[in-house]
């Protein structure tokens, strides 16, 4: 028993003072080191000696005076081999460094210092994570250090004391940026090949404004990943991921939606995954696990065992879902990067990660993020720091800031007013697939209603961010701070009444025009044709004016097993046959909106009676690429407040999430734990 609480003692007592010599004094010299060491150990003598003699005297006093001694003396020497043990462990196979600095310094210095007597003809390797030989050096029998080796990307850029006699083996990396951030191992060993000494130093550069960001937006509707590979003063632009939808149409985000097989091993994601699982015959489709729309709410710390439930009611653990939707979406940008002209031969580890993620994330939610993104390989263990969180409004409000006056959308209150389709994309900065794809856009722009007025230059503005998605709806207020950091005031959310439920009311409305009876049975023998015009609405409901969508065969050929096709639509106000389309009135489009505007307003006016100061309205997000929406918040609010929306809101979180990666200093500075933004390992 008293061997264990020695052996504890000095195990925990050597272990704080290992780590503080290591990492505090890490410049020490060795005659000061080596004082040190002995210091301690003096101290270590002293202390566990007078504990040891003391038990000795007060419990053993009854025991032979000889058998004492012997007891002594063998204890004494089990604690001497086991400190000796531990400074030697330590001293040659534990030593682990952590090193943080910014982007765009000179120089960084991966420390390493040692007190072994080393011979003149040693081999000094030093390696990142992934073995790439960063300084590969060998000793001479004068006592010189000669390079021998590294990996190009270090060419120029590493230097090391030729004279490494005195045990300082210590690395100097020049130019450092963010794409260094890793952990590096040095190796010490004998022309033999028998390794002397080892040691570990964890680096982590900063994100700077030339950092190569690779942003992801995981939403529960849609989701889609942004990059940009360039330096500013290269012209880099933050480009975006096109997704073909195979009906013609290509968009900045995809579904939400994933594929595994009977083995849970994943096989589609985003359209293609629901184009797939819709073709299945009803009995293969069971063996299957779709998830359609994915929201993953996380109940409670533990998540190990939390599942999450497929279309077909069979369940996986949420974990895995989520690590292979991030897995996906990681090898489908650096695809996409390495095909992309500005692209290159880029590793996963080259970049800085950026999730966006809602207001109210947990810290246990984080977590599990963390633990999905390190499974899916964004990141490892030792480079954590590479991957940040960005909050959604800090990310949109981020990008229309940037944005000059002619960068947001002109409401002209006129019924002849067009915006964009969806998926119309600006050219510059779209990562199109597949190439030529992308839709003509005409804007009706008036110069004096784009001088907006925007002001976001200055100091101490306060901005309402209406976060329009999907499905959900997300109301922040943020204040602009001296030097552009933002300041998160107030936030809220309305639920479910986003642009699904739009679509929703328009599915509704054709299941009454040609009866529950037929809808249903065409929406179970043709999903797909149910899809594209799900696919169609989206696209032309932004329009805010009389649309017409195709009415496919196979829902005319069922309609007309009861009666006239035509007759269907006696008895509807708003909608009507012409032939082959179904034409809805404006006024019936906008009745699809009314229930989500209504909500909208209501808790818009609920803020914006709490005395805020909030000088500007900003949409963001696929719902607010709908006129009838922007047009009713402005004459709404129009009078009192300036509302802005960006020319394409869908893709304003995600830009923004790349400038964020860039300029984390935009983010509130009095943050002491930047875990909103950035994880911590």
């Amino acid at each position: 028993m008293l061997l264990h609480i020695q052996v504890f003692l000095v195990s925990e007592t050597g272990d704080l003072y290992f780590h503080f010599r290591d990492n505090l004094l890490s410049d020490m010299s060795d005659k000061v080191r080596i004082f040190l060491d002995l210091l301690a150990m003096l101290v270590l003598f002293s202390v566990y000696g007078g504990l040891l003699f003391h038990f000795r005297d007060n419990l053993m006093s009854e025991i032979p005076t000889w058998a004492r001694i012997f007891l002594v003396l063998w204890i004494l020497l089990v604690f001497s081999v086991h400190v000796g043990l531990l400074v030697f462990f330590r001293q040659n196979f534990m030593l682990v460094y952590r090193v943080e600095e910014d982007s765009g310094v000179e120089s960084v210095l991966l420390p390493f210092k040692t007190s072994l007597r080393l011979p003149k003809e040693i081999q000094v390797t030093w390696t990142n994570n992934s073995d790439r030989i960063i300084h590969k050096a060998q000793g001479s029998s004068c006592g010189l250090l000669r390079l021998e080796e590294q990996d190009f990307q270090y060419a120029d850029r590493t230097e090391m004391d030729k004279t490494f006699t005195l045990g300082d083996l210590s690395l100097i990396l020049k130019n450092p940026t963010d794409r260094d951030t890793d952990s590096y191992t040095c190796t010490v060993s004998k022309k033999s090949g028998k390794i002397l000494v080892k040691k570990k130093v964890l680096l982590n550069v900063k994100a700077g404004p030339d950092s190569l960001i690779i942003a992801i937006d995981f939403g529960s509707g849609f989701s889609s990943y942004a990059f940009n590979v360039k330096p500013r003063e290269e012209g880099g632009e933050t480009q975006i991921k096109r997704w073909s939808n195979g009906l013609g149409l290509d968009t900045p985000k995809t579904p939400t939606c994933i594929l595994f097989d009977e083995h849970e091993e994943f096989m589609k994601f985003g359209y293609e995954a629901k184009t797939e699982f819709n073709e299945m015959r009803e009995g293969e489709a069971e063996k299957y696990y779709f998830f359609d729309n994915v929201n993953i709410a996380i109940q409670g710390k533990d998540t190990s065992k939390q599942t999450i439930k497929a279309a077909n009611d069979k369940s996986m653990k949420v974990l895995k879902v989520f690590t292979e939707v991030l897995r996906f979406l990681k090898d489908d940008a650096l695809k996409t990067i390495r095909s992309h002209p500005e692209g290159g031969e880029f590793t996963v580890f080259d970049f800085t990660w950026v999730l966006t993620v809602p207001e109210l994330l947990k810290d246990f939610c984080k977590k599990f993020i963390i633990e999905a993104a390190t499974q899916a390989g964004l990141v490892t263990d030792d480079t954590k720091d590479k991957l940040m969180f960005v909050l959604e409004s800090e990310a949109a409000l981020t990008w229309c800031l940037k944005l000059q006056s002619d960068g947001f959308i002109t409401q002209n209150h006129s019924r002849d007013s067009q915006d964009q389709p969806a998926g119309a994309a600006e050219p510059d900065t779209s990562c199109n697939d597949p190439v030529g794809s992308q839709e003509a856009v005409q804007f009706t722009v008036e110069p004096e209603e784009t001088k907006v007025l925007l002001e976001t230059q200055r100091d101490g503005k306060r901005y309402l961010v209406v976060d329009c998605g999907d499905k959900n709806i997300h109301f922040t207020v943020n204040e602009v701070l001296e030097g552009g950091a933002m300041k998160k005031l107030h936030n809220d959310s309305m639920y479910n009444l986003g642009g699904k439920h739009v679509k929703r009311k328009f599915k509704n409305s054709l299941r009454e025009i040609f009866s529950y009876e037929v809808w249903n049975e065409y929406e179970k023998k043709f999903p797909n044709e149910v899809q594209k015009m799900m696919y169609d609405f989206t696209r032309l409901k932004h329009l805010g004016e009389d649309v017409q969508i195709s009415c496919p065969g196979n829902l005319v050929m069922l309609a007309q097993k009861q009666k006239e096709i035509k007759t269907f639509f006696d008895s509807v106000e708003g909608a009507s046959w012409d032939d082959g389309s179904i034409r809805i009135s404006r006024e019936k489009l906008k009745s699809f909106y009314n229930e989500s505007l209504q909500g909208i307003t209501k808790k818009l006016r609920e803020i914006l009676d709490k005395n805020l100061n909030i000088g500007f309205i900003v949409l963001v997000g696929g719902f607010a690429e709908s006129q009838i929406l922007r047009q009713h918040i402005t004459d709404q609010f129009g009078p009192q407040y300036k509302v802005l929306c960006p020319l394409r809101p869908q893709e304003a979180i995600l830009k923004g999430a790349v400038e964020l990666g860039r300029n984390p200093n935009l983010v509130e500075s009095q943050r002491k734990h930047p875990a909103w933004f950035k994880c911590l390992s």
